[in-house]
């Protein structure tokens, strides 16, 4: 259990750190255990991983860990190449990097939303342009040692059941629920195919990084984009590689791009 002591460090902590700081940086830090299917007919397909949100005053960001990791060790792998050359080529052994679960990112700052995600190898970068409707619900439980009230909203096809506390009055929460009059600890859809829980809150100071390089579109845009790689598997991997799959590997391509099929945004 958490102990209380963490809400009147964490004013304190503001007083002094907030305005003494110009380059934002976080004040706190929120695990959350992330739960979710990749296949919405397979509960084998069940995957789980941490992911942290670092708050600052003047944004935040929500991201896997183990991503983190992997490009903080991408990074290290790409200087140390170019340190090492080989005859004369910077090469990088992308396949030693491991590889995260949960892949979007989130990026939230002077009130806006952006949302960092994959369609095969390419990065895109959308604004959540719609803001989420909370509508707060009776009921109330403990989590994390916290008094949490509830709350629901509709997100894209999903509804989400959400509990906050209001003893950390910060509206902020994983992924990209914000809004609510207190700190999201726990966050699910009514299906529970998503599902974000807190399993570790702590006062940190650490950077608070961008997103990285995308194509910056929109959510329309991506999801059109998504749509055509399901509904054509074996045109996008022509367009991803440049090349048609193996002959005889048609059908597990067109297999393994549909079974990942459940979605957030």
């Amino acid at each position: 259990m958490m102990s209380k002591k963490l809400y009147l460090f964490f004013i304190l902590f503001c007083n002094n750190f907030l305005f003494s700081q110009k380059a934002d940086s976080s004040y706190i830090e929120c695990k959350y255990l992330v739960t979710f299917l990749i296949d919405t007919a397979n509960i084998k397909t069940q995957k789980k991983e941490i992911a942290s949100l670092l708050i600052g005053r003047k944004s935040s960001i929500f991201k896997s860990n183990q991503k983190a990791f992997a490009d903080s060790l991408g990074i290290k792998m790409i200087e140390k190449s170019m340190n090492n050359p080989v005859d004369g080529q910077v090469v990088i052994n992308a396949s030693a990097l491991p590889s995260a679960k949960f892949k979007p990112e989130v990026f939230y700052s002077d009130g806006k939303v952006t949302i960092y995600d994959n369609i095969s190898r390419d990065g895109y970068r959308y604004d959540l342009n719609n803001k989420i409707e909370w509508k707060l619900e009776s009921g109330s439980k403990i989590i994390q040692g916290y008094q949490c009230k509830k709350a629901v909203c509709k997100y894209r096809k999903k509804i989400m059941i959400a509990w906050y506390t209001d003893e950390i009055p910060i509206q902020e929460g994983p992924y990209s629920f914000k809004g609510l009059p207190g700190l999201i600890l726990e966050i699910y859809d009514d299906k529970n195919y998503f599902n974000f829980s807190l399993v570790g809150l702590k006062n940190t100071k650490k950077p608070i990084g961008s997103l990285p390089n995308g194509i910056d579109t929109t959510y329309e845009k991506f999801y059109k984009k998504r749509k055509e790689r399901m509904d054509d598997p074996l045109s996008s991997f022509f367009g991803t590689f440049g090349k048609l799959p193996p002959k005889g590997s048609e059908e597990a391509i067109i297999r393994n791009i549909r079974n990942i099929n459940n979605f957030l945004d």
